[in-house]
């Protein structure tokens, strides 16, 4: 039978549990923060990867290189017949991106489960970004119907019109869908 085990003279049970768990809260945080502040490379080295761009050139223009951006993607990469790092055709990683709104200045925080929504959203962007200057042949090749986290994509002309309008009415009309937010 196992024998308890004898606490010390003059600590008491509860408090150096609970400093332990805030040690461990705060030193995780930390690291998480700094995690979701890499991955953005991480996923900006993916898609020009998937753009057919060379290692050399996508580790240059991202600000990542390949391991450490595999370290934090890993289901993203596999390595091929050869033992080479190759980008993977689609992951399934969760991005914030951010989208206008029909009202000036206010963008909507949405969730991109995966690459190909990820991929919607910032063609649906362009196709925007496009119509705001006139061109709707992008919002209308663009398919009907389509939620990102709950959020539908505006198709009709009207729609896009106004969120067009307030985007070049806010301070920084069509900034990045990425810019200045981290991803999941």
């Amino acid at each position: 039978m196992p024998r308890k085990r004898k606490r010390q003279a003059g600590t008491s049970s509860k408090g150096s549990r609970s400093a332990a768990k805030n040690r461990k809260r705060s030193s995780a945080s930390v690291s998480r923060h700094d995690t979701s502040r890499k991955r953005k490379p991480a996923f900006e080295l993916l898609r020009l990867r998937r753009q057919d761009r060379t290692w050399e050139d996508a580790e240059e223009q991202a600000g990542i290189g390949r391991r450490a951006a595999e370290h934090l993607l890993p289901r993203a990469f596999f390595r091929d017949e050869r033992g080479r790092l190759q980008a993977r055709g689609y992951d399934r990683y969760t991005r914030k991106l951010k989208i206008h709104t029909t009202k000036p200045g206010e963008l909507r925080l949405v969730r991109a489960r995966g690459s190909r929504d990820a991929s919607l959203v910032g063609t649906w962007s362009n196709a925007v970004k496009a119509a705001g200057q006139g061109n709707f042949s992008l919002i209308d090749a663009f398919p009907r119907n389509i939620f990102i986290d709950g959020v539908r994509l505006a198709t009709s002309h009207y729609e896009v019109s106004r969120i067009a309008a307030a985007a070049a009415e806010s301070d920084e009309p069509f900034e990045s869908i990425y810019s200045l937010v981290g991803a999941a």
